[in-house]
């Protein structure tokens, strides 16, 4: 699912960005720039990582009049790898935005669990960089959510719990639920800032209304202090 697709999730991401204080927004597996397009108008500065070349150009035309964005065709493991260097060698303690969804998967029964899944080698270029919001797209959390399983194996907490406790020991854990869920539609999005009903807008709303599995993704969202449960469509992992 989109990011931008579940309105659910947009009214999460922008109340975390207030309540942390966040002006800097990271996308991995950027797609065709829907999403990141659509974040310009959220975050002050925002970074695309695009691995596949053709949708990495798709991408930056998408934003290229849109002067706060960078789209990046690299390897996203990398990039958070020398982003994190950056930030520390600048003395930046501000908190960013890490959205992860660049979820390749290599099979192959002599690999290894961090060869086969790109979601642990990003979490492994963030060891110990404790200034940061993340959100997994695609998370088994259970519920009525879809998330993503390859191999028998399941993208869940089992799977990220080590490499998450090694970036930072005190995040707070918490996944969306599926009642609040709220996808867009083609209707839906007429008139919504950042949000334009091109082709590849419309082709992915009709794609994702096809099937449940395809517009309740489970996502997980790992804070650095608790938020106010509330004032979130949310629930604490248990």
């Amino acid at each position: 699912m989109a990011w931008w697709y579940d309105r659910s999730a947009i009214e999460t991401t922008l109340k975390i960005r207030d309540q942390f204080n966040i002006n800097t927004y990271i996308e991995t597996g950027t797609f065709r720039g829907i999403n990141i397009f659509f974040h310009s108008y959220n975050f002050r500065d925002i970074y695309g990582v695009e691995i596949n070349n053709e949708y990495a150009k798709i991408s930056g035309k998408r934003v290229r009049d849109r002067g706060n964005v960078i789209v990046l065709h690299m390897e996203s493991c990398k990039f958070l790898s020398l982003y994190a260097d950056l930030y520390r060698k600048t003395n930046r303690h501000d908190t960013l935005f890490i959205y992860l969804d660049a979820h390749f998967y290599v099979p192959g029964e002599n690999k290894t669990k961090e060869e086969r899944w790109v979601v642990l080698r990003e979490l492994k270029a963030l060891a110990g960089f404790e200034n940061c919001v993340l959100a997994v797209h695609d998370f088994n959390c259970g519920n009525g959510l879809y998330g993503l399983i390859y191999d028998n194996d399941p993208l869940n907490f089992e799977l990220l719990k080590d490499s998450l406790y090694k970036i930072n020991a005190e995040f707070k854990y918490y996944v969306n639920i599926r009642e609040n869920c709220q996808p867009h539609t083609e209707e839906s999005i007429i008139n919504v800032p950042g949000i334009i009903p091109d082709p590849d807008t419309i082709e992915t709303i009709r794609y994702h209304a096809r099937f449940d599995r395809l517009k309740y993704r489970g996502i997980l969202y790992c804070t650095p202090k608790p938020l106010d449960i509330k004032l979130f469509s949310l629930r604490e992992l248990e």
